[in-house]
This record gives C-alpha cells, sequence and structure tokens, in this order.
C-alpha cells in the first residue's frame, strides 16, 4: 500500500522481521517504523524520558508479536502499529495514573531516600548522621499519619501504595 509519504509496507519485509536472526530485516524494520512510533508517541505529550522508555516497550513487545504477525494485504500494517502504540501508551497513562508510587522520577526526593535506605538497610549511628532532613519529615509524617488511621487502613495502604499489590489481593489478604 502507498503512504502519504510515498513509502509503502513491504509484505516481504514482515515476513522477514519473523525471524529475529534476520539483522539486516529487522535494522530496515526499524529504520522504517521506529520514526512513525515516536511521532504517535510523541503525541500523548510525554516527556522524553518517559517516551524514550514507552518506544523500548513497544520495540520489545513488537518483536515477540512480529514472530507470528500475519500480514493481511486488505488492511494496513501501520493502521495496526498505529493502534498497537495507541494500546500500549494508553496502558503506560493508565499504570502511571493508577499506581503513582512506583515511579521514582515523579515522587520527591524524600521518597526515593526512603527507598534506598530500605534497599541498604544501614541504620547505624553513621548512617543516620548523613541522612538528609527531608528524610526525617517525611519519615515524622508518615509516623503522623500512621498514627492517625486504624492500623488495618495503614497496612491497606501501605501494600498497595508501596508494596506494589492489588487492591484485591490486599482484600482479599486483609
Amino acid at each position: 500500500m502507498l503512504w502519504k509519504d510515498g513509502s509503502t509496507t513491504s509484505p516481504l519485509l514482515l515476513q522477514r522481521v519473523a525471524d529475529w536472526a534476520d539483522h539486516r530485516a529487522w535494522c530496515d524494520f526499524f529504520r522504517s517504523y521506529d520514526s512513525l512510533i515516536r511521532v504517535w508517541c510523541r503525541g500523548y505529550g510525554l516527556d522524553d524520558d518517559i517516551l524514550e522508555d514507552l518506544c523500548q516497550q513497544i520495540w520489545i513487545e513488537l518483536a515477540s508479536r512480529m514472530r507470528t504477525y500475519q500480514y493481511d494485504p486488505g488492511r494496513t500494517f501501520r493502521g495496526w502499529l498505529r493502534q498497537f502504540c495507541h494500546s500500549r501508551t494508553v496502558d503506560l497513562l493508565r499504570k502511571r495514573r493508577s499506581d503513582p508510587v512506583r515511579f521514582l522520577a515523579d515522587q520527591p526526593a524524600a521518597a526515593f531516600l526512603l527507598a534506598v535506605d530500605e534497599i541498604h538497610g544501614a541504620e547505624d549511628e553513621e548512617h543516620e548522621s548523613r541522612r538528609s532532613p527531608l528524610l526525617h519529615q517525611a519519615e515524622r509524617v508518615q509516623r503522623s499519619v500512621k498514627e492517625r488511621v486504624e492500623p488495618r487502613t495503614w497496612q491497606a495502604f501501605w501494600r498497595i501504595a508501596v508494596d506494589g499489590c492489588s487492591i484485591r489481593e490486599t482484600a482479599d489478604d486483609l
């Protein structure tokens, strides 16, 4: 099919990329479609870092899907690809909206420092003296909130917001 930009979708190329070992086909495929993927995803107003991550995720999943993709000459590959990009972008936006704590880039520095401390687990005096005043403030706020809510409410919050459990899983466990 001929597109406005004068290019066409090559059914042969779509067949060739089913073989992950066909490096030349993948280079041609990437060169043909990467800029389109980026334009379509950029249309959602994502910042550059998120856009880059999304495009990488799309390419990873696309590599897997192309192994079994069957070209239909009655339909357009680019239409399918655009819908695929749209779906993955919407998935990302929904995930970011429903699970914002999981994205450290969106969190204040205190949340990041808390996560680092949990990973390293060092609570000795030397470590304590180097901790950020902002981290201490975050801990005070956390203690204050924890004191004002029921223990099960706090536990539910923590499991969902920090541990990343689903609401259903948390409700079943509690």
